[in-house]
């Protein structure tokens, strides 16, 4: 993972990192060794510019082998009776 990524899961789950970078963010990014880019993109609070940089980085979300097959619980057919009054199922 990158170093961005940490640091924005940090601020995301620790109150005491998110609090020294409310007072002094770039001591806290330069710490953390952010690029120039990189904070430079979280200074602007632009979600676009600090996206951009993960552009790159590619995280399979899920990988599937083949074709699943059939549902085996397939959905069932609404009852006749609540259906509008003449519509055909």
């Amino acid at each position: 993972m990158s170093k961005l990524f940490d640091l924005l899961t940090d601020l995301a789950l620790d109150p005491k990192k998110q609090s020294v970078f409310i007072n002094d963010p770039r001591t806290l990014m330069e710490d953390v060794g952010l690029s120039e880019a990189e904070q430079t993109a979280i200074i602007s609070k632009e979600s676009a510019q600090v996206a951009a940089l993960f552009a790159d980085e590619q995280i399979p979300l899920a990988i599937t082998i083949g074709d699943p097959g059939p549902d085996p619980l397939p959905d069932p057919d609404p009852f006749p009776h609540a259906l509008p009054e003449g519509s055909k199922a």
